[in-house]
């Protein structure tokens, strides 16, 4: 008795859990499909000013909010090693100018010794002369003629040596100075390097230093933006195939709920995020937006598709691996469909089936 009272427990039990079907066919529907996006308004150029030096930030001339123009002055900062060096430099051209000019002290000296020595020339060259005339008339002997020619040779050779001398002297006096006006502009230019202008026209729209500050190399200083706002957006990979430049987008943002805001894609990032498993998207407003604040959060959906009249299936048909079950007689067979567009309903079926297949929609 008790074992037939367990069968009829365990068969109404079956009939409770069996599961009820639906059959649908392929049916013309308008469907719009699009790709959600999550993302932030931006400007559409930005960077950070930053420092190549290390130093302390003396000087900031601009705020939060402040519209600033290309070459402005922003920040400046400096470093007390590269004022000792540019102030060195200085001296050492200051020092070097007087003895690279024509009255320096060196080069008077040696002047005052060349025409000493062109004087000598000029006599013992006059006085060769005379005894070559002599030696030719027999009125001098060699000896004394060979001792006249010697000497006049003796001051020729003192004469150009002391020229030379004075070109080398004045070459090095040349080069020394040279050298220490490169040095301080070297100098200089290393100083001019704490000095961070503006590369653009544009907003600051944040600060991250201020005076007093200590500034280490390639640290942030400010954020600053120009040119349009734009909507910086984050498409998941799976979804990145079906998005191209030019498609609309429609965003509506955290603090405008109830406006819509047409965009169209301006470019797609090929570098994926990995941290995010999603691709970096620029979307460019068609319409000036309430405020220009940076980073306000936004959603958006890519339009892939717009009132497009296809055929469609429920999306409850759908089976693991793009399957739907049709019936075959009296038969059910699992049949592998292609998609086309989607949206949370419905799917469009592309091939597989068509619009005489009896589907199977099972529901429990």
């Amino acid at each position: 008795m008790k074992r037939q009272l367990l069968w009829l427990l365990l068969a109404f039990t079956a009939a409770g859990c069996k599961q009820k079907t639906t059959e649908v066919r392929l049916q013309v529907k308008s469907l719009t499909s699009a790709v959600y996006a999550s993302g932030s308004l931006v400007p559409e150029e930005e960077y950070k000013v930053v420092s190549s030096m290390d130093g302390y930030l003396v000087q900031a001339n601009v705020n939060e909010g402040d519209i600033v123009q290309k070459g402005q002055l922003l920040f400046r900062v400096d470093n007390d090693v590269r004022d000792a060096q540019e102030a060195s430099a200085r001296a050492l051209v200051v020092r070097t100018i007087p003895t690279a000019t024509n009255n320096a002290p060196a080069l008077r000296e040696l002047r005052g010794r060349i025409e000493k020595a062109r004087i000598q020339l000029r006599n013992d060259q006059a006085e060769y002369g005379r005894y070559e005339r002599l030696y030719n008339q027999k009125a001098v002997s060699k000896s004394a003629y060979d001792q006249k020619f010697l000497q006049y040779q003796a001051s020729l050779k003192d004469y150009e040596n002391m020229q030379r001398q004075l070109q080398a002297q004045e070459l090095t006096a040349d080069i020394q100075l040279q050298q220490a006006q490169n040095q301080l502009i070297v100098a200089k230019a290393q100083n001019e390097v704490g000095l961070l202008r503006s590369y653009v026209n544009g907003t600051v729209y944040e600060v991250y230093k201020k005076k007093g500050d200590l500034v280490a190399p390639n640290q942030p200083i400010a954020l600053i933006g120009a040119g349009k706002m734009i909507a910086k957006l984050l498409v998941d990979e799976d979804d990145l195939g079906k998005v191209t430049e030019g498609q609309k987008v429609l965003i509506i943002m955290d603090a405008y709920p109830d406006s819509v805001y047409r965009a169209h894609i301006a470019k797609i990032y090929p570098l994926l995020n990995k941290a995010e498993q999603s691709f970096r998207i620029d979307a460019v407003l068609d319409e000036p937006v309430p405020v220009t604040m940076y980073g306000l959060n936004l959603e958006a959906n890519i339009v892939l598709a717009e009132n497009r009249q296809v055929l469609v299936l429920p999306k409850a048909a759908l089976h693991k691996g793009d399957s739907v079950m049709v019936k075959k007689g009296k038969e059910k067979q699992l049949i592998k469909i292609s998609k086309g567009l989607e949206d949370d309903d419905y799917v469009e079926v592309t091939g597989g089936i068509d619009k005489n297949t009896a589907v199977i929609i099972e529901q429990e």
